[in-house]
């Protein structure tokens, strides 16, 4: 049997609010500086390692505000019987 661990609703929301505020701010910063962006961005060689740093930083914020969002609406995983 697995057991899964529940936070508080308090802390969901809480934590939720955060994660969606870092994500939000970072669409944000991306969209506001696109030239910068795009500019070293397709300048190819070590610069790729930004585009590498940039997709891990924003896949792992969007993940855990959609964590958040989805235990905040109260969904669960349902039993294998």
């Amino acid at each position: 049997m697995v057991k899964i661990k529940t936070q508080k609703k308090g802390g969901i929301l809480r934590n939720l609010i955060l994660w969606g505020i870092l994500s939000l701010a970072l669409y944000t910063l991306v969209f506001a500086n696109q030239g910068i962006v795009m500019d070293y961005f397709t300048r190819g060689g070590v610069f790729a390692i930004a585009v590498i740093v940039t997709a891990l930083v924003f896949s792992f914020v969007h993940g855990a505000f959609s964590n958040y969002l989805v235990e905040a609406m109260g969904f669960k995983p349902g039993n294998k019987k």
